[in-house]
């Protein structure tokens, strides 16, 4: 088999209550089968196989833009990912411990002889300094439109920017830092109107809208950098 008709990525098959059609959702890493409950093993990879071809050539499209984002990323010359805008960042190795700082528009971080200064170790320890960045801004914004929020957590999701439960507990994804401000209000203000409306129905997107107009450069800037702003670090 010519390589490039191989998949390069594991397929995952599931059954869920409220889906009434079997669809496919592929990934860079990983394709999802999903069907109705009632849908047997059998019948959802038969339907994979029917649309396996496609799936191939989607993943390969996938990969090429992620290379192509990839070599957007600024991180090895100098620079982090910050407000929208690439910030200078000076790194020191071999320090007895590790930390971030920022000052006068610049990034510091200090390495631990301890650790190994890869992207992994980079992202962590942005995301960690990030987390009292972002969720002050975001109580800040759910003070101002007089929202009750339950428990909000910074996460390291890797496809999503944010998501509210029934509960009114809210997740937030740490790469907000990287957007720019007003990017980072509409979604906030994007889950806090989940709170009222837990859908996204005409309802929920007239409360958005009246709430922030800037939705759709707010969109169009997370449809445009957004795959960026989920590189490592």
């Amino acid at each position: 088999m010519d390589r490039k008709d191989e998949l390069t990525a594991a397929v995952r098959f599931v059954r869920r209550s409220n889906q009434k059609y079997i669809r496919i959702r592929v990934k860079p890493d990983e394709v999802i089968v999903s069907g109705p409950s009632r849908a047997s093993e059998r019948e959802l990879k038969n339907f994979f196989e029917q649309k396996k071809e496609w799936v191939i050539e989607n993943l390969q499209k996938l990969n090429q833009r992620k290379e192509q984002t990839g070599a957007l990323n600024r991180f090895d010359e100098g620079f982090l990912l910050y407000g929208g805008e690439w910030v200078p960042v000076d790194i020191t190795k071999n320090e007895p411990r590790t930390r971030i700082t920022f000052e006068n528009g610049r990034f510091k971080i200090n390495v631990s002889k301890y650790e190994k200064p890869d992207a992994a170790l980079f992202s962590w320890i942005y995301s960690n300094w990030a987390v009292s960045e972002i969720g002050q801004r975001f109580s800040e914004i759910a003070s101002q439109y007089n929202f009750k929020v339950g428990r909000v957590t910074i996460r390291n999701q890797r496809t999503k920017w944010g998501s509210c439960s029934g509960k009114g507990n809210i997740n937030l994804n740490w790469r907000l830092i990287k957007c720019p401000r007003f990017v980072q209000d509409y979604i906030f203000i994007h889950e806090l109107c989940h709170l009222r409306h837990l859908n996204h129905s005409p309802e929920y997107w007239a409360l958005v809208d009246s709430l922030y107009p800037r939705r759709a450069e707010a969109e169009r800037w997370l449809k445009i950098h957004g795959p960026l702003a989920f590189q490592d670090p």
